[in-house]
């Protein structure tokens, strides 16, 4: 029963798996984990900041003895030091604008592994496909060079040749399926479900655009994640410096405002008896005095001392008191907290300075040898172009008497070019994408194919 339940759903699962396609190569970088972790950061930074009216407020309680009669209650409040709150909405802009920075950079290096596995899998399939017609081109070499075996014209090395060429060409070939099948493997881990691949060069731009893309040059701008990103670490490193300067500003310690609580039915005081207020009390504690001290006068005003209870009379106002603390700053050996500030300041902005200038180097670079990898494709293309043309090859072939072993050698040496071609194509697409990465291409959402968006 468990096999039949479980067969219509492998069934179902094989009928609607398909070949993998740039556009679901593309889109999976919104399902990988750290995309997700990275717009969760974006988020939680965007939301709009509260208003935060002190920094710390606290209810303070106060037992005044152990009979429990006495208590004071105080509502204290720290005060937000002078410049905190402007300094606290700094730090929030800087805050926010760098973990939307930091998103963007993280989704273009998601998407720069993808683009980049995808063309590495079409160049390199473009690759196996050239071999195979090399290896062919070399098979039919070996064949005329068996026919010729025994004329004037055999060289017995132009055979060994051959062979070895042979041998070296299926090692490429092994390379290349073994490459092919590495690139599907990984491409799998972020798209699990699907059979085959297509992906096609269609999708990848022309040389022609490409440098016309590059035409007017890049220039480095506030707009580039990681220049933004740089930038965005700038402003927390100076707005938290200005933080901490602010704090020392806490000219007014804290403001209290209490009530004083006093239970008249657990009151009780000491007070002086005499014969008017308790007449017994008195007697006998005289009639003790004077057994204990019999030189005593009777009239000698004695007095006896005992805890009574006792009212509280004050009035309600009197039972609410103003509780304030201020610091006094002419006095205060911490003088430093503005040079502090400057320091970092000029360090953060040194450091921004160094980013950007590092971020500019590597794209001058990348997009001079973007350049000039187009011009030397072009030298192969038109190479090739030339050797394949009928008319060309129509000469070649009568210049050459027919010779088999030239026209092979003819077809070799466009195959040769081509070859040069497609690497040059992965060395240029290779430092294309690592400039769509600097700039920003990669970065922008809503864009089906990064590759013919380009630095727009």
């Amino acid at each position: 029963m468990k096999i039949l339940s479980v067969l219509p759903i492998a069934l179902a699962t094989a009928a609607f798996a398909g070949p993998l396609t740039w556009e679901q190569l593309v889109q999976s970088a919104e399902k990988d984990p750290r995309f997700d972790a990275a717009q969760k950061r974006a988020e939680a930074t965007s939301s709009s900041q509260g208003t935060k009216l002190w920094d710390k407020l606290e209810l303070r309680y106060k037992l005044d003895g152990f009979s429990f009669a006495k208590h004071d209650f105080e509502l204290r409040m720290v005060p937000k030091s002078f410049g905190e709150s402007s300094a606290d909405r700094d730090r929030y802009e800087a805050q926010k604008n760098y973990e939307q920075a930091r998103f963007a950079v993280e989704r273009s290096l998601l998407l720069y592994d993808r683009y980049e596995r995808g063309v590495r899998y079409v160049l390199r399939k473009k690759i196996n496909d050239i071999n195979k017609q090399l290896m062919q081109v070399n098979a039919d070499r070996i064949e005329v060079l068996h026919l010729k075996a025994g004329s004037a014209t055999f060289n017995p090395e132009d055979l060994m040749t051959a062979l070895e060429k042979s041998a070296a060409l299926k090692a490429e070939l092994l390379s290349d399926s073994t490459a092919l099948r590495d690139a599907e493997l990984k491409m799998k881990i972020w798209v699990p479900d699907f059979d085959g691949v297509d992906l096609d060069t269609a999708f990848l731009p022309t040389m022609e655009e490409l440098e016309q893309n590059l035409a007017g040059g890049v220039e480095v701008s506030e707009s580039f994640p990681q220049v933004a990103m740089a930038k965005g670490k700038r402003d927390d490193e100076v707005a938290r410096a200005k933080q901490d300067v602010s704090k020392e500003r806490d000219y007014i310690s804290h403001i209290g405002i209490g009530y004083s609580l006093e239970i008249e039915s657990l009151l009780e005081k000491y007070k002086d008896l005499d014969a008017k207020d308790v007449a017994y009390e008195y007697d006998e504690y005289q009639t003790e005095y004077l057994a204990k001290y019999p030189d005593a006068g009777a009239d000698d005003g004695r007095t006896i001392r005992k805890l009574v209870s006792d009212v509280d009379n004050r009035a309600t106002k009197d039972k609410f008191f103003v509780n304030l603390a201020f610091r006094l700053p002419f006095f205060d050996s911490n003088k430093d907290g503005d040079l502090r500030n400057q320091v970092a300041t000029l360090d953060a902005e040194s450091d921004y300075l160094d980013d950007v200038r590092e971020i500019n180097q590597k794209v001058a670079r990348l997009s001079e040898e973007v350049v000039a990898l187009i011009g030397q494709w072009k030298v192969q293309k038109e190479y090739a172009e030339q050797v394949n043309a009928s008319g060309f090859m129509e000469q070649f072939a009568r210049n050459a008497g027919s010779d088999p072993l030239l026209l092979l050698r003819a077809k070799e040496s466009s195959l040769e070019s081509d070859m040069k071609a497609v690497k040059l194509e992965y060395d240029i697409f290779a430092r294309y994408l690592a400039l769509l990465d600097y700039a920003g291409g990669l970065a922008r959402q809503g864009v089906v194919n990064h590759l013919r968006e380009g630095l727009k």
